[in-house]
């Protein structure tokens, strides 16, 4: 290939990376023959021969660049803005990875020197793009100056967008953002370590970043998307890591996540998405702290099976696999697709154990699955025989269950709505509190004993499983390795609108409320107490509503009415379809949080909810969503909640550190 033909490859490469020309011009070098070894191998670190010659180990190893590549570094803000002798050469023929024979080495730097930060020489047409879009302007002082741009980022607190890689620093530059590279996730602190590799300190801010890591300053960091789970957590871990040390210095930190799809950088995405999709990105950026809490929320896990549909229909999960997580928007048919799953087990005389939270849901979900609820165990026929429904706090001995972990085995579990489960198992105040050490103990042999057997299958359903839950029963698996077989629907519903209430209590949603009622129609009131000392609980409000109402037809739901036999709620959460179009006003408790379906279609004109704070957020969104129809949605939620979750600490950090004191 001539020298002339490999520039304009090179050329070609950062254009389409979505890099302004002028950019490339003033940051990037063709090299070829011996002169890359001038830019690789200078370091004083390198042992040589006694002539001063590379050693000809390190000759053999890097032949390959005297085949060509391009250079890249920029300045120096650590030597009064001169040029970095440190830099990156891509190789046109890259060496293969010795620890990874199958991957190729895309870069190389600048051997036995610790690795910098890329400031790349901005042209003053990109830095008025810059100017423009942050609102800060730039002085006759600022365009004399010998340090240019990067003087003037510094000086004036400019936010920046730290990223890896500089194609796309070059790429953010030229849609008008200051962007620093770092070479790698990790690249951007160093941690002490002995001589054997061992972390011997906390770790640092490298000086590049420390040096722009002023009081005030807005800083993001766009790290590329991935889809392989161990790169995904490395990365998260390196964001956070960064992200901490640069609050620790005062500045203001944000994540901008790119979405999944074929792009995996920002220079990808904004060539292929275009900028002002990037943009959308960049302003809706969240906190660090929200993006942490953000993460365990997210299932990252590749799915076996990907789908945008209405409803799951008919789906295969091959025979052999142990560990299937279903996470699909409520009202898509998890239960239905469940049900079959049930009956194939049946069928294959296998008993099916359904774990839940909530005994309501369990009921409602033994009802659809033909299986007894525990309580129905002694008084049925089958018995145990198909299997049986159980609450998460009965998992032990002394329970109605008489729980045995042992007793399963070639069997199928179905823990629905996992998150909840998982979280009222490990947080709850109930009745688990008193049995949780035996209940986590018994989970853990379940677990074990059903992915330990040549048969067994657990399935974790929900519309918010996430890793956390996956990672979870993985932990309590032990010493059985199983690879999770994940089925996604990304169908969204089309939502309806959703009015806020503001205030330190409810009286505004209870005056709109009341205002609905008089001009007539019909309402579902979701309500987190139901306690009669408890104003807005579901007892207080139904007795307010009467008074107010006299006609009004009122049916109120929650633990106590579905369980006294002499009130017109009993039993009636399986039934839900047949008996809510008898009322005007129906008030709920977390009864009807998860787990039942309400289908009926032109009678609720709008699902109203009062939530005080003693719920955990999913739990809040189950229940606005159990009417499928899409109505206008009020809800009022207190600021704080009512209690606190560890010491109460509000980053994730402070929450995992205080489960260490005594």
């Amino acid at each position: 290939m001539t020298t002339i033909s490999s520039q304009n490859q090179h050329l070609t490469e950062w254009l389409n990376s979505g890099v302004d020309e002028e950019i490339f011009k003033a940051n990037v070098k063709s090299l070829y023959g011996t002169l890359p070894y001038e830019y690789l191998l200078y370091s004083p670190k390198i042992s040589r021969r006694n002539d001063g010659r590379l050693r000809d180990r390190d000759l053999k190893k890097y032949q390959h660049i005297e085949l060509g590549g391009w250079w890249c570094s920029g300045i120096d803000p650590l030597n009064e803005y001169a040029l970095m002798m440190w830099g990156c050469f891509k190789p046109d023929h890259p060496r293969r990875d010795r620890q990874k024979i199958h991957k190729f080495i895309k870069y190389e730097h600048p051997y036995r020197e610790e690795t910098r930060t890329f400031f790349l020489l901005v042209p003053n047409h990109i830095w008025v793009k810059v100017s423009l879009r942050c609102g800060i302007p730039i002085t006759e002082f600022d365009l004399q100056h010998p340090g240019g741009f990067w003087h003037w980022v510094c000086q004036h607190n400019v936010p920046v967008t730290i990223v890896e890689g500089v194609k796309k620093a070059g790429a953010l530059l030229t849609a008008g953002y200051a962007a620093i590279a770092i070479p790698g996730v990790n690249a951007g602190y160093r941690t002490p370590t002995d001589e054997y590799g061992t972390a011997i300190g906390k770790p640092s801010l490298i000086p590049d970043l420390k040096h722009f890591a002023t009081q005030g300053r807005l800083v993001n960091i766009c790290f590329d998307q991935d889809n392989k789970p161990e790169t995904v957590q490395r990365v998260r871990t390196a964001i956070s890591r960064m992200g901490r040390l640069l609050v620790n210095e005062g500045c203001s930190l944000r994540v901008i996540d790119l979405p999944f799809g074929q792009e995996k950088g920002v220079d990808d995405f904004i060539v292929a998405k275009g900028q002002p999709a990037f943009d959308a990105l960049y302003n809706t950026a969240v906190a660090l702290e929200l993006w942490e809490i953000k993460l365990f929320t997210l299932l990252t896990y590749p799915p076996s099976i990907a789908l945008n549909q209405r409803f799951l229909g008919q789906l295969l999960v091959p025979e052999g696999e142990k560990l299937i997580i279903l996470k699909a928007p409520k009202g898509t048919g998890k239960t239905e697709w469940l049900a079959t799953e049930v009956a194939k087990a049946h069928d294959q005389g296998q008993r099916v154990l359904i774990i839940t939270h909530r005994i309501q849901l369990g009921e409602a979900l033994c009802n659809r699955f033909g299986v007894n609820y525990v309580t129905e165990v002694r008084t049925n026929e089958t018995g145990t025989l198909l299997g049986y429904g159980v609450c998460v706090d009965s998992l032990h001995q002394e329970s109605q269950a008489r729980f045995n972990p042992n007793d399963w085995s070639n069997d199928v579990i179905i823990i629905d709505e996992c998150d909840q489960v998982f979280w009222h198992l490990l947080n709850s105040g109930t009745e688990v509190q008193k049995r949780r050490v035996s209940v986590l103990k018994n989970l853990k042999q379940l677990v074990q004993n059903v992915l330990g057997s040549s048969q067994g299958k657990i399935y974790l359903s929900s519309a918010d499983v996430s890793d956390t839950d996956v990672k979870y029963v993985l932990s309590l698996a032990g010493e059985y390795r199983v690879n999770p077989f994940v089925i996604v629907n990304n169908y969204r519903h089309v939502a309806g609108n959703c009015y806020n209430y503001s205030g330190s209590n409810p009286k505004n949603l209870i005056a709109a409320l009341d205002k609905a009622i008089t001009k007539g129609g019909h309402h579902l009131l979701c309500c987190s107490a139901q306690k009669a000392k408890s104003k807005w609980g579901t007892q207080a409000l139904e007795e307010r509503f009467r008074r107010k109402f006299p006609h009004l037809r009122i049916l109120r739901i929650d633990s106590e009415s579905v369980a006294d036999p002499s009130h017109p709620a009993f039993g009636c959460i399986a039934h839900l379809n047949e008996i809510l179009t008898q009322y005007d006003l129906v008030i709920a408790s977390p009864s009807l949080e998860t787990g039942v379906s309400i289908d009926i279609r032109g009678h609720f004109d709008g699902v109203w909810g009062i939530f005080q704070g003693v719920q955990p957020v999913n739990s809040v969104r189950q229940m606005l969503a159990r009417l499928r129809e899409t109505v206008d949605r009020h809800i009022w939620v207190r600021e704080w909640g009512m209690s606190v979750v560890g010491n109460g600490s509000t980053s994730i950090g402070g929450l995992l550190r205080s489960q260490h004191v005594d």
